[in-house]
């Protein structure tokens, strides 16, 4: 259980460290765009809704009031100043949303993409830990060595459970320390 932990708390460590260094060794310059991942409300600022390629037109919806500016899946969304979202399939692509809080807007959206990754993944690792604990349970045939190492492999799939309920409340905890 110790060399779990130390491993996970090392690799958080590590990755602390190496991700800047890989952001910073980039030599294109950082898009000024990016494109939501998954619907999502947004609770502050305003935002455009129609932006195509002479620029955003007409006034900017406040998303403090209900309802909530929301943003669909696909939608492309950008400083007031950007036209174009370059993407990797359309290097012509138009924005259709503008806001001055697009780069916060990106890393919820990222940031909650990511845990729902996570999430999945861990689900169904702990339903494959849990049925190989069970197996090994009924297995054990009354030896005390491999009902201890089953139940041991019962706690660790709980502790994955947690984890992956933890990994669906990083992005509400994002959006409560910006502000959002």
């Amino acid at each position: 259980m110790k060399k779990i932990l130390s491993i996970l708390i090392l690799s958080v460590l590590l990755i602390s460290l190496i991700a800047p260094m890989a952001v910073l060794a980039q030599k294109e310059k950082l898009k000024e765009c990016c494109v939501i991942r998954q619907d999502m409300t947004w609770k502050k600022g305003s935002i455009y809704k129609v932006c195509n390629e002479s620029g955003c037109i007409g006034s900017a919806q406040p998303c403090d009031s209900s309802p909530y500016c929301s943003l669909k899946k696909g939608d492309r969304i950008g400083a007031k100043g950007a036209v174009v979202c370059p993407v990797p399939s359309d290097a012509d692509a138009v924005i259709n949303r503008a806001s001055e809080q697009w780069g916060m807007i990106c890393i919820v959206s990222t940031i909650t993409s990511v845990t729902n990754w996570v999430f999945y993944l861990m689900m169904v690792a702990v339903v494959i830990v849990f049925v190989i604990a069970g197996a090994m349970f009924m297995m054990a045939g009354g030896d005390t060595g491999k009902t201890k190492n089953a139940k041991g492999l019962m706690i660790l799939a709980i502790i994955g459970l947690v984890i992956a309920l933890l990994a669906k409340l990083i992005p509400s905890v994002v959006r409560l320390i910006v502000g959002v």
